[in-house]
Order: C-alpha cells, then sequence, then structure tokens
C-alpha cells in the first residue's frame, strides 16, 4: 500500500481557492475548514446547524443554511457562492449521519402492515452526496476559465472504514459502500475535467462517534484535525485523482491505486486494523446505535 506523507508545503495549494464543506459546522468539516481557513484558502460552510461560536463569518469565511437533502436548498448555495466570489474551485461533499435504522425493524402501521424503511441515513449520506457532486461537477468545470493552465478544480466525498469490509450498521454502511462506487463509476468519465477523490477514515471524534465508550474497547479514536490533513491534500495536490486515502491516528495510505488493487489493499487494512464489526456490535449491545 502506498504511504502518504502529508507536508504542510503541499497544503499552499489550497492558499486563496474558493472551497466549499458541506457538514462543516462540526466535526471533519468544522477542522477542515479551519485547516482550509489557515492556509489561506476562502471558505464556504453548508450547514443545517449554525456556526459554532469560535467560528465567526468573515470576508474568508461565509455560512449558508444547506440541507443536502434538498436540490433546491444545495443548488441555491452553489448560485451564492458563485454570486460571491465568482468561481467555486474545491467542494468536500462531507455532510453526513450514523446510522439511524437497521433495516430488519419489523414496525407495523395502523393497519398492522410493515412501514416502508426509514431511509434519512441513504438520504443524507448518499442522495445528498450525489447531489453534491452533480453541482459541483458543473460549477468547477463552469469556472475552469479561472485557474491556471492545466490547473483542476477537485471533489472530495466522505467515505468510511466501513466501506470496504462487513460492517452491520446497515444503512450507515450501505452509503460509505455506495461513496466508492461513486469513485469507481465517475473517475474515467471526469479525468482531465474534475479532479475526484475520497477520505476514508477509521474512528474519528465526531458527534456521530462515541469515543469514551470506543477507546474504552481498547481501540484508538483519531482526531478530526488529522482527517482534515488527508481532505486538504486532496485539494492541493493536482495528481491526485481517483484517490481513496484511509487514515487513523494519524496515518494516511492510499488504498484505491495501491499495488495489488483496491481489494488487496483494502483486505490488509482489514487484517491489520482494530475489528470495526466487534466495535459495532458491542455500540449495538449498549443501545448506542440502532
Amino acid at each position: 500500500m502506498a504511504t502518504v506523507q502529508i507536508s504542510d508545503d503541499i497544503l499552499e495549494g489550497i492558499k486563496d481557492k474558493v472551497i466549499l464543506i458541506t457538514g462543516g459546522a462540526s466535526g471533519i468539516g468544522k477542522a477542515t475548514a479551519e485547516l482550509c481557513l489557515k492556509h489561506g484558502a476562502i471558505v464556504v460552510i453548508g450547514d443545517l446547524n449554525s456556526l459554532p461560536s469560535d467560528l465567526e463569518t468573515s470576508e474568508k469565511l461565509k455560512f449558508i443554511k444547506l440541507d443536502v437533502c434538498s436540490w433546491e436548498s444545495q443548488r441555491d448555495a452553489f448560485i451564492q457562492i458563485e454570486e460571491w466570489f465568482g468561481r467555486i474551485d474545491h467542494v468536500f461533499a462531507n455532510a453526513g449521519v450514523g446510522p439511524t435504522s437497521n433495516l430488519l425493524d419489523n414496525s407495523l402501521d395502523e393497519n398492522g402492515q410493515l412501514t416502508p424503511p426509514d431511509l434519512q441515513t441513504i438520504n443524507v449520506n448518499l442522495i445528498g452526496v450525489i447531489s453534491t457532486v452533480r453541482l459541483a461537477i458543473h460549477y468547477i468545470q463552469k469556472h475552469s476559465a479561472h485557474r491556471a493552465s492545466g490547473e483542476l478544480g477537485s471533489i472530495v466525498a466522505t467515505a468510511s472504514a466501513a466501506s470496504f469490509q462487513n460492517f452491520s450498521a446497515g444503512d450507515y454502511t450501505i452509503t460509505k459502500h455506495a461513496v466508492l462506487g461513486l469513485i469507481h463509476a465517475m473517475e474515467y468519465q471526469l479525468e482531465g475535467k474534475v479532479r475526484l477523490n475520497a477520505v476514508a477514515p477509521s474512528w474519528t471524534a465526531t458527534g456521530m462517534v462515541q469515543s469514551a465508550f470506543i477507546e474504552g474497547l481498547g481501540v484508538g479514536v483519531q482526531q478530526p484535525e488529522a482527517v482534515a490533513r488527508s481532505v486538504a491534500l486532496l485539494f492541493s495536490d493536482q495528481q491526485r485523482h481517483g484517490d481513496i486515502i484511509y487514515s487513523w491516528d494519524g496515518n494516511y495510505l492510499e488504498i484505491n491505486k495501491a499495488e495489488g488493487g483496491f481489494l488487496e489493499a483494502a483486505d490488509r487494512i482489514i487484517v491489520n486494523s482494530a475489528n470495526e464489526e466487534m466495535v459495532v456490535r458491542k455500540l449495538r449491545e449498549a443501545d448506542l446505535i440502532a
């Protein structure tokens, strides 16, 4: 597998770039926004939640109330950014939620008939990401003339370590496998137009993760700032297209183009990393996830 080193020098490539981060008010999105601002980028956070108190809007940081489950909300956000800055250079399709349904719920309606599945996680983590990517492709290409010759804008999507293994949080796992499918399906079509990459973090301290409980099982939980560095690298490095960077505890591996191919790389990660499925089962036993 290809170990990835991330230097501060390479991150300087995001200076003065206009970056949209969905789900940027907390967790990995917030850490990425702060890192991009530190390196001189112009950042727009789109989120249903308001900005936290330690982030304030400025010439370099804008906020848009954004519902990724609404095409109109997302489209209007891209239009607003275009009006503000005249272009969009990079988009982080990051907004997401944890498991909300195990898809095996046998709940019945008032007539005794099986109710439809709860698709909240699928709507946010998959349909929302597809909408973000579709809009990002259009607007990044539309503004290509604003960039230096040969320089491409990029999209980064949030996958997960759950993307390439058994992980019995059903609805969540479906969506994260699908993010990898998005990379595999669209890499060739976007060649030379827009760079499309993904990050696949292991357990990360966000609002979705019960950090203390997981650490009590002897499993490490990385900080969101570690993942943010891999996102910023994918924005900055013009050579990266179709990459998937797996991260754990501040370590990074590119697994999609690793020697031996994606499946071999993923298999080696699963063998040598913490048992993710064990953690999911313990979380479920403790009634901490659906």
